[in-house]
């Protein structure tokens, strides 16, 4: 059985309120516990939709958006885009395609940017997940940039450091990159009071997300799948 945990993300200056937003971690029952799949790529578009949508149902008045990842290899799946827009043409609640960064040596920046096209065209939301690491380097990001909307800035991929200044040169750059191509930008990984002050001093952005704010937790789902 397949479930989605979800990590709480939150308006920068509102972190005492209610989250805004989940990102959505998929996950594997196995006996009682709930454990990273062996493969990612293992689930099927109709999968993905059903979940999207009975976790959706559960969701709070409140949020706002939701994001979940895609490999590559299902990014470039026009089924993928199919039932993702499906699900969204249900709900008011945005929902982020976030592109990983885990290199698949089997699909193609020309494929990649013709599935960002198709994303953008069916009016769907895609966020570039851990920008400056694996496979989302700043090229592939601005060859996609016409069609992604949010950026998100991974800490815990430069750690270990002891403050955030130690990686300033590197957020510095996402940070003017998305001010100058008009992107959302997320910053996942917040872990201490110190980390949240500082992005709120230095980096203002639009969502953080991390240990500090909120941990994942397995979501509820509506018992009514998709298909019935």
């Amino acid at each position: 059985m397949l479930r989605f945990y979800g990590q709480p993300k939150f308006n920068l200056d509102k972190t005492d309120k209610e989250p805004v937003g989940y990102e959505l971690f998929i996950r594997e029952q196995r006996g009682e516990n709930w454990v990273l799949p062996d493969d990612f790529t293992a689930s099927t578009p109709e999968q993905i939709a059903d979940l999207l949508m009975r976790t959706i149902a559960m969701l709070p008045e409140h949020v706002q958006l939701v994001s979940f990842n895609l490999e590559q290899c299902q990014f470039i799946d026009p089924a993928f885009t199919k039932a993702i827009a499906k699900v969204q043409a249900t709900t008011n609640v945005e929902i982020f395609t976030e592109l990983t960064e885990r290199t698949d040596p089997n699909v193609t920046n020309d494929q990649l940017y013709a599935a960002a096209q198709r994303f953008h065209a069916a009016h769907l939301l895609v966020c570039m997940d851990d920008v400056g690491t694996g496979d989302n380097t700043p090229e592939l990001v601005v060859a996609l940039d016409d069609f992604i909307d949010e950026y998100k800035f991974a800490l815990q991929n430069f750690r270990p450091f002891n403050h955030i200044s130690e990686i300033k040169e590197t957020i510095d750059y996402w940070y003017d990159m998305a001010e100058k191509h008009h992107k959302m930008l997320a910053i996942e990984g917040i872990e201490t009071a110190e980390d949240l002050a500082t992005i709120q001093e230095d980096y203002p952005c639009n969502l953080i997300q991390g240990y500090y704010t909120g941990r994942p937790f397995l979501m509820p789902i509506s018992s009514v799948t998709a298909a019935s």
